[in-house]
């Protein structure tokens, strides 16, 4: 079954139909969707061959992600940024005294590394979607910023949205930035040194969680 369903999210990778939908999707030109997807494909990075449906298409969903955040232009330069920004660490969680409990799109584990949470995170939106978490479902946003053009510090930030506002927000980077673990109250308390880099706002993200959902559908990868 395993190669099963890896071999039907390599169908639906391949399509001009789903890069086009994902650039729909995620407000992009096409001409910043189709080739970072390719080269994970022609680098065999996607699709990944875990054995649970979910966790394989979290996976390669968070890779796709990562790749267009890149904005690298050669397929080599792609694989090689995605896999730096995918490697970052976390450096510090910012939460609201005020609703400190409010954030559950951002279960309490352990953080590994930038790519693994959004892996991650992509499965609570799923569970959301189907019915089968007993948490609300919270609107996320992803940036993923570099500190100058030559990329010697790159840095990745998950912000988890409740009632217009942020909630939470956590904080990567590919280096030590000497930050305290846990930040309460002060939004403003962490200003990164990032003079460019990519956004993907709530609405088009979600959009793309359905978009890889809908996609698998009735496949040997589903998720139902």
């Amino acid at each position: 079954m395993s190669n099963e369903s890896c071999e039907a999210r390599r169908k639906l990778f391949e399509t001009t139909e789903f890069r086009d939908e994902v650039a729909e999707r995620l407000n992009l030109d096409i001409a910043k969707i189709a080739p970072p997807i390719e080269a994970l494909l022609q680098a065999g990075v996607i699709p990944c061959k875990r054995q649970d449906n979910a966790e394989a298409l979290g996976v390669d969903g968070a890779k796709i992600l990562l790749a267009i955040g890149g904005q690298q232009a050669g397929p080599g330069s792609v694989v090689r940024v995605s896999e730096r920004l995918g490697k970052m660490t976390l450096q510090a969680e910012i939460s609201d005294p005020k609703n400190a409990e409010s954030g559950r799109t951002f279960p309490r584990w352990k953080s590994s590394s930038f790519e693994v949470d959004l892996a991650r995170i992509s499965q609570s939106i799923w569970k959301a979607a189907h019915g089968t978490s007993p948490s609300p479902l919270h609107p996320i946003a992803i940036r993923v910023l570099w500190k100058d053009e030559r990329g010697s510090c790159l840095f990745g930030t998950i912000d988890q949205w409740e009632r217009g506002r942020t909630r939470r927000k956590k904080i990567y980077a590919s280096e030590s930035l000497g930050l305290p673990a846990a930040i309460l109250g002060n939004w403003d308390y962490v200003q990164l040194p990032a003079v460019g880099g990519t956004v993907f706002s709530p609405l088009p993200l979600l959009g793309f969680y359905d978009l890889l959902d809908a996609g698998v559908e009735d496949t040997p990868a589903s998720l139902r």
